[in-house]
């Protein structure tokens, strides 16, 4: 990727990066197992993802069930997490 890319462009990259990163420690190199998803959340959510039951989060997250978490699945962690983030941030009115 080009050292031109903005802020957001860069942080998009991180998490897509984080993913994969994570995914390929053990089993299918497209999906995160249980523990690669404890491993990414321990690791690079540790404060966002504090006071949550890891395994049960999986649970949630896995929408077909298949114990392995696909990007979209994944994905809506970030949105979540963002919901949050936005929150914590947005303009008092």
């Amino acid at each position: 990727m080009a050292s031109s890319q903005t802020e957001v462009e860069r942080a998009i990259v991180t998490i897509v990066k984080c993913f994969f990163d994570h995914a390929g420690e053990e089993g299918k190199k497209e999906t995160l197992s249980v523990n690669e998803f404890v491993s990414l959340s321990t690791k690079e959510l540790p404060n966002l993802m504090k006071d949550v039951s890891l395994e049960d989060k999986m649970k949630e997250l896995d929408i077909n069930q298949d114990e392995q978490l696909k990007f979209t699945e994944y994905w809506r962690l970030v949105g979540e997490l963002s919901k949050r983030i936005k929150k914590e941030i947005k303009p008092k009115k």
